[in-house]
């Protein structure tokens, strides 16, 4: 017996299934993460040597909303498949 066919999205059951691609994170733009990501600054210099301000960062914010910060931005720029039903993907 096949399993019956429900959408990603809304988790209904239905008999089509179409393949669509969505960001990670869908949700509100979260300000204090994107105050923290557009005060990252991470350079190059000759010989390959990286310098980045996550130390200064993690001071002023605290490093577990450092790292929640990197993660958020990391959800809301990476896609991945999805088979939804016609309704989701027309949202």
């Amino acid at each position: 017996m096949e399993k019956e066919k429900t959408c990603d999205r809304c988790h209904q059951p239905v008999s089509e299934l179409n393949k669509t691609y969505r960001a990670m994170y869908e949700g509100p733009e979260i300000e204090e993460y994107e105050q923290i990501l557009d005060e990252y600054i991470s350079e190059a210099y000759p010989g390959e040597i990286w310098e980045d301000n996550i130390n200064e960062l993690e001071a002023k914010y605290g490093p577990e909303k450092v790292d929640k910060a990197f993660l958020y931005d990391q959800l809301c720029n990476t896609v991945g498949s999805s088979w939804e039903c016609v309704d989701c993907i027309c949202k």
